[in-house]
């Protein structure tokens, strides 16, 4: 499997801001290949600062729950530090419009409500893309927000 980094790297550099999905923190954290090497590539240019990234609260939770449950409670120090401390990423708690947009699109997209939070705090602090593996929400695109998804660079 050919990974296309360069390809996936000028992607990223088309964007001033890039809202994360929980999956970008996993792949990375967990060295999932082939993504970690995208992931990799994704947090270096977020650490440059070109894109500057978005970070929902509730992927915070999706990425404890696990440590948490194996009683990691080292894991989850790490990885708080990790997110806590992540270079030009503003981590933002849904706030009511957040939650108020995420159960239009939920509604109106049929999308999963951790996602449709996701998403919605993207585009409230006016992220251009949202960087993801889920395939199925670029239905969203309407929504005036492209859809990186790391696959397409796989």
């Amino acid at each position: 499997m050919e990974v296309k980094q360069a390809k996936f790297a000028r992607e990223l550099k088309k964007f001033a801001k890039v809202g994360l999905d929980s999956s970008i923190l996993i792949y990375h954290l967990e060295d999932v290949e082939p993504y970690s090497d995208l992931t990799e590539a994704a947090f270096a240019a977020i650490a440059g600062g070109s894109p500057g990234a978005v970070l929902s609260t509730i992927s915070v939770t999706e990425l404890l729950v696990q440590p948490f449950a194996e009683g990691q409670h080292d894991r989850v120090a790490a990885l708080e530090r990790f997110v806590l401390t992540l270079p030009n990423t503003a981590l933002v708690p849904p706030s009511y419009p957040a939650a108020k947009e995420a159960a239009r699109l939920r509604a109106k997209y049929g999308i999963r409500t951790p996602d449709a939070i996701l998403v919605a705090t993207a585009l409230g602090e006016k992220a251009e893309a949202f960087l993801t593996n889920d395939a199925h929400l670029r239905r969203l695109k309407a929504e005036g927000i492209a859809f990186v998804v790391l696959d397409d660079y796989i």
